[in-house]
C-alpha cells in the first residue's frame, strides 16, 4: 500500500510542474503565432540590404544590420546571426515587415512565413495537449491518494 502510495504522490507531484510549463508555453507561442498571423495577413514583403555584420565574442556570431524601405522611410533591423557564406554584406535578402510597426518583422518570404506560422499552430496546440494531460494526471492522482487514504 505505500508502494501505491508513493507512487500517487510522485505523479502529483511531477504532474504540477508538467501543466505550468504547458501553460507557459502556450502563453509564449500564442505569442508568436499571433505575431505570425499579423504579419501573414498584413505583412509587406520587402528585399533588405544587410548593411553590417559586426563580429562578436569568439565562437562565430555576429550582429546583423539590415535597411529596408517602409512608409516611414527606411527603416533599420537588427539580429544576431552566425558569421558564414549565408551572410555577405551588400546583399539583399527578403523580409517580410508589418507596415503599422516596423519593428514586427520575419527574414524570410511570405511562404515561409505561412509555414512558421503553421508550426506555431501545432506547437500551442501540442501546449494545450500537454497542460491537459498533466492536469488530468494530477487529478487522478489526487483522486487516488483520496481514495487509498
Amino acid at each position: 500500500m505505500t508502494l501505491v502510495i508513493a507512487v500517487l504522490v510522485l505523479s502529483l507531484v511531477a504532474s504540477v510542474p508538467a501543466c505550468v510549463f504547458g501553460l507557459m508555453l502556450m502563453k509564449g507561442e500564442g505569442a508568436e503565432l499571433k505575431k505570425m498571423t499579423e504579419l501573414y495577413e498584413s505583412g509587406v514583403e520587402v528585399q533588405a540590404q544587410l548593411v553590417s555584420l559586426v563580429p562578436f565574442g569568439n565562437r562565430g556570431y555576429a550582429h546583423a544590420h539590415y535597411e529596408f524601405p517602409s512608409p516611414q522611410g527606411p527603416a533599420r533591423h537588427e539580429k544576431g546571426a552566425e558569421v558564414g557564406p549565408a551572410h555577405v554584406v551588400g546583399e539583399r535578402y527578403p523580409m517580410v515587415f508589418d507596415p503599422q510597426n516596423t519593428k514586427r518583422v520575419h527574414l524570410g518570404t511570405k511562404a515561409s512565413v505561412r509555414r512558421e506560422r503553421a508550426r506555431r499552430v501545432g506547437y500551442v496546440r501540442n501546449a494545450k495537449r500537454m497542460a491537459v494531460l498533466s492536469f488530468a494526471a494530477g487529478t487522478l492522482a489526487t483522486v487516488g491518494l483520496v481514495l487509498t487514504a
